[in-house]
């Protein structure tokens, strides 16, 4: 089990580095964005991204996740492999092909304040490149390629940072220079993984391997629509009960729960090939329920630190610059609602390894849709009365069913013994702690300086030691490796 989850860890590890520099530093335009642009056209920046969010979906079809599944399990590793990306490349020409011809019936559909045509045209060709590196990146975490894999994302992000530099900040070309930046970064990685991918092509096509690719990937159609759904409506839905002001707050405060998207993101990179590996070993479901107390410990932490410190974090001036500029600080009160629907999503995520296994996708649909409608619902109750708080909950709602669903599903096709004790103890262990810091809020009113919060976090994992949340192993081990520093 040890190696296993230092495998997972290690892969989590170099998948993430990228991710990690890459929104960190794609995470330090935002206090360029917030001070150069509007909060309008912040907003319009939330939702043309919204549009490329969903559109993905459609132009991804489920391929990248069926082509990830038979190209580690089977062995036509070549036929897999051309099949599967020739045909992105036909879909993806015709697909952006429509939207461009459509664009100006599309926009209305995105924004109702303003056109955002132009924006959509070139949302198409980000859509398109990006759809055709799917296929590729998927073929390196198959292989185990993880450094490489990194280090082309990585390139991707330094080609948006510098392209967003000179066209937002130098020629103040807002939203569209975002998006030629993007198309920039995307380009030239293209063209690299194309080299790549075309030697390790057959050139043939099979319809055989296109059936059972399609039969496996389609479901996620419906379900990645309905994931997008929940994670982008909320932002659909204040443009136009809450105003345009309302929503670039909201999109920025979303911006600043970037710590909790990248630790569930990286496990997300490495969680996918690494379960379908370790299936082929004998029992691995203790192995799987141990990966999901693991995540949720550290989640826990990452989600105490997040939620304590963003407050300081935010107002730190350097040079007169802050994090996000002051008219966005209103929305900084939202942040620990959007921290715990990105675990709940990261549980999520743990939980798809049943319906993987089994080949139960055909489910995913219900539950995403039964979700999905929930997050709708609930910000039609509560965006009127709560604004963007009601947003956020039912967003973090609309999870929370997500999870309960799937675990039903796995519970039935693909039984694993979690740890329900210990994940309890995390939750009672991360809800006491944040009870404490908001009763101390509210009593004392901005006295609670970031010493007190950063002992409030240091208290987490000695709350989980007191609850006996750590076993024997875990304990021997920590001891051994803290002689092994110590020495």
């Amino acid at each position: 089990m040890l190696q296993g989850l230092k495998r997972l860890t290690t892969h989590s590890a170099i998948y993430g580095l990228s991710d990690v520099l890459g929104r960190s530093m794609a995470y330090l335009l935002v206090p360029v964005y917030t001070h150069v642009m509007p909060v309008e056209e912040f907003g319009y920046y939330g939702l043309v991204y919204t549009f490329i969010a969903l559109a993905n979906v459609v132009f991804l079809y489920g391929m990248d996740s069926a082509f990830l599944r038979y190209y580690v399990l089977e062995d036509r590793k070549r036929d897999t492999l051309s099949t599967g990306y020739l045909t992105m490349l036909f879909t993806s020409a015709g697909l952006a092909v429509i939207i461009v011809l459509f664009s100006a019936r599309i926009a209305p559909l995105i924004a109702v304040s303003a056109s955002l045509t132009s924006y959509v045209q070139l949302a198409a060709a980000v859509l398109a490149l990006d759809a055709l590196n799917a296929i590729p990146f998927a073929r390196l975490r198959g292989e185990g390629k993880a450094t490489t894999f990194a280090s082309l994302k990585l390139m991707k992000v330094m080609i948006e940072l510098g392209g967003n530099c000179y066209l937002v900040v130098v020629l103040d070309m807002g939203l569209q220079g975002i998006l030629i930046s993007n198309i920039a970064g995307s380009g030239i990685v293209f063209l690299i993984l194309a080299g790549i991918t075309l030697r390790h092509m057959s050139f043939s096509w099979s319809r055989g391997t296109m059936g059972r690719l399609l039969g496996f990937g389609l479901p996620y159609v419906p379900a990645g629509a309905c994931i997008i759904i929940i994670e982008t409506i909320d932002r659909l839905m204040l443009e136009r009960m809450a105003g345009t002001e309302t929503l670039g707050i909201y999109h920025a405060a979303r911006k600043l729960g970037v710590g909790m998207l990248i630790f569930v993101t990286m496990f997300r990179q490495a969680w996918q090939p690494f379960f379908l590996e370790t299936s082929r070993e004998e029992n691995p479901r203790p192995l799987f329920a141990r990966v999901l107390t693991y995540f949720l410990a550290i989640a826990g932490g990452v989600f105490l630190a997040l939620s304590f410190l963003i407050d300081d974090l935010v107002r730190i001036s350097i040079g007169g610059y802050t994090l996000i500029e002051a008219s966005y600080w209103e929305g900084i009160g939202v942040v620990p609602i959007l921290l715990a629907a990105y675990v709940l999503y990261g549980i999520y995520v743990n939980l798809t390894v049943g319906v993987y296994l089994e080949k139960k996708t055909i489910l995913l649909p219900f539950i995403t849709a039964t979700s999905a409608l929930v997050c709708i619902l609930t910000n039609l109750w509560l965006i009127p009365e709560f604004g963007m708080y009601g947003a956020a909950t039912a967003s973090a709602a609309a999870y929370a069913v997500m999870v309960a669903g799937l675990y039903l599903v796995g519970r039935r096709y693909y039984p694993i013994p979690y740890e329900y004790v210990r994940l309890l103890k995390v939750i009672l262990a991360c809800g006491v702690l944040f009870a404490v810091r908001e009763l101390t809020e509210s009593a004392w009113p901005g006295e609670i300086a970031w010493p007190g919060e950063i002992a409030l976090v240091a208290a987490y994992p000695v709350a989980l030691w007191a609850m006996r949340f750590f076993n024997a192993g875990e304990m021997a081990f920590a001891r051994r490796y803290l002689r092994l520093r110590g020495s």
